[in-house]
């Protein structure tokens, strides 16, 4: 098993706190939400796919009952300058002091530089993965929320602008975050720890610990892929440390001092899946059991947190 050094964090009295139980996700749910937005078409920042896909993200947070706010900055990426950009912020039982954190970005990527296929490296993609899948977790989640009341705030950001990055420039990516980390690094009172999810869902995905996630926040990172082996997910929840990936957490870390850990499909062997950055990144590439499979770990996340179990 791996093993690690706790990270600092406050020390919280659950003696009294009762016992919750954890509810089902539904994994149709989940899967629609991913093909909703797909149906709007591209995400990328300034397109009309983007505009539509805001609105839709805010009104069904806003439905789920979390108080609502939409953070605007400009990103300039891959030849486009100063493209209005927003972070969508959504907080559920916003007066609980206990908090946890969840992150996901909204965007798809410009371009296909990947792809097989020489013509269409210079398309945008679908994202059916890369974006859609991460933001359908956190939808379904905040839905059974609002179903099944919990004894924790939960705060919630669904970054833009993380996927428009320079393969050369490692700062290009991720620029959502580094803009709302920057925004919240002097808060006092920060949410206990946050989980981003990026990549889920797609056929054969496995998820290895990413190396930053266990540098920052290995206690998270123990609990959490314990929890899923105790849920008889180690198939999924690889017991081994990955490579290190620069992606929103990385910031949430750095910046912003929230211990976050990243759930990201890599395999040991060739890095990220065979539809990263290409068209393949459709609905075709989703699996609907292990997209629901690892929603429901952070489920469980949630609600052992709440009653002092994780």
């Amino acid at each position: 098993m791996i093993q690690c050094k706790p990270d600092k964090k406050k020390a919280i009295d659950t003696t009294n706190l009762p016992k919750a139980t954890v509810p089902r996700i539904d994994a149709d749910s989940a899967y629609n939400f991913v093909l909703q937005q797909t149906q709007f078409g591209v995400r990328v920042p300034g397109t009309d796919g983007h505009a539509k896909t805001k609105d839709w993200i805010v009104n069904r947070m806003k439905s789920y009952g979390a108080e609502v706010s939409v953070q605007e900055f400009k990103a300039s990426f891959l030849g486009k300058k100063n493209i209005p950009s927003f972070n969508i912020i959504a907080k559920i039982n916003p007066d609980i002091e206990r908090r946890v954190i969840l992150f996901a970005h909204w965007d798809t990527r410009l371009i296909a530089e990947k792809d097989p296929d020489p013509s269409k490296q210079n398309q945008p993609i679908d994202g059916a993965i890369d974006g859609a899948s991460g933001v359908a977790g956190l939808l379904e989640i905040a839905r059974i929320l609002q179903s099944n009341p919990i004894n924790l705030g939960v705060d919630f950001v669904f970054f833009d602008a993380e996927d428009q990055g320079n393969n050369n420039d490692n700062a290009s990516w991720c620029l959502g975050s580094q803009y709302w980390s920057k925004s919240v690094k002097d808060d006092k009172n920060k949410p206990e720890f946050g989980i981003l999810l990026d990549l889920i869902g797609a056929k054969g995905a496995t998820y290895p610990v990413e190396k930053y996630s266990f540098q920052f926040a290995p206690t998270i990172v123990r609990k959490v892929w314990a929890l899923a082996a105790n849920m008889g997910k180690s198939n999924l929840f690889l017991d081994q440390i990955g490579g290190e990936i620069m992606d929103d957490h990385y910031y949430v870390n750095l910046i912003a001092g929230i211990p976050t850990i990243d759930i990201i499909e890599t395999n040991p062997y060739k890095g990220f899946g065979d539809y990263h950055h290409t068209h393949a990144d459709n609905m075709d590439a989703l699996d609907r059991d292990n997209l629901a499979a690892v929603i429901q770990v952070v489920t469980a996340a949630l609600y052992k947190t709440s009653d002092g179990t994780l």
